[in-house]
């Protein structure tokens, strides 16, 4: 998706965008049987594998994150895979640059786990904003799904990869927005990774029933899944 904030402007929808009234939006991606999981032992700064808790069916040239165990959120790394193991152990080729805690200490009895998640950012159906602008101008693509009234417009999005998503500072413009619709039983965002975003990653506005599930969110400026008014029920 192209443009800026100077670009032609729908009223309501903005730019850079697919906007969605009294319609039905498919975007469907390869299922994954695991967007997240747990890595199974500290690693030190400087290593090039981790193992994971579960069997995965990630794949190797995909990209995961490593989630920060510090108190800085710049220390979460992301690396491609060089070789994946029985869907467990994963190596890659730059040095870890910090140190990923997974330990389940006990205090009186009390198991505290502390674990690293890992992330698989990777998918086959891949929507994002231009990368040689949206970066530099904080300013990539969104969709928005808005009808007055019940039903009146269906979003059906999993197993997608969006990147470059979110125009900064921008009221209404984030990468996944249900806004205003009242129910949405039929409607679902599901197993996607949305990452590198300027506003937030999925935002519900005034809707009811509607499922969030199995999405892995990273580098997100502002909130990831944001509840708008605090009148949206059964989510």
């Amino acid at each position: 998706m192209h443009g800026d904030k100077f670009s032609p402007y729908l009223p309501t929808y903005g730019n850079k965008v697919i906007g969605v009234r009294f319609g039905i939006l498919e975007m469907h991606g390869v299922a994954r049987t695991i967007t997240w999981t747990k890595m199974k032992a500290t690693v030190a700064k400087g290593a090039t594998s981790i193992e994971l808790t579960e069997v995965t069916d990630w794949k190797v040239g995909e990209r995961i994150v490593i989630a920060t165990t510090s108190y800085s959120n710049e220390e979460s790394e992301t690396r491609i895979i060089k070789t994946i193991t029985g869907g467990k152990l994963i190596t890659f080729e730059d040095p870890l640059l910090y140190k990923h805690i997974s330990e389940s200490p006990s205090f009186g009895g009390v198991v505290m786990p502390m674990t690293c998640e890992v992330g698989l950012l990777s998918r086959n159906v891949v929507y994002r904003g231009d990368p040689e602008t949206s970066s530099t101008n904080q300013y990539g693509a969104h969709i928005m799904i808005h009808s007055p009234g019940d039903e009146s417009a269906i979003g059906r999005i999993e197993y997608i990869e969006l990147t470059d998503v979110g125009q900064a500072f921008k009221l209404g413009r984030y990468p996944l927005h249900f806004h205003m619709i009242g129910t949405v039983n039929q409607s679902y965002v599901k197993g996607n990774a949305i990452w590198n975003t300027y506003n937030r990653a999925v935002t519900l506005h005034g809707i009811h029933y509607f499922r969030v599930l199995n999405n892995v969110a990273f580098n997100t400026m502002g909130h990831t899944i944001f509840v708008e008014d605090a009148v949206e029920t059964r989510n």
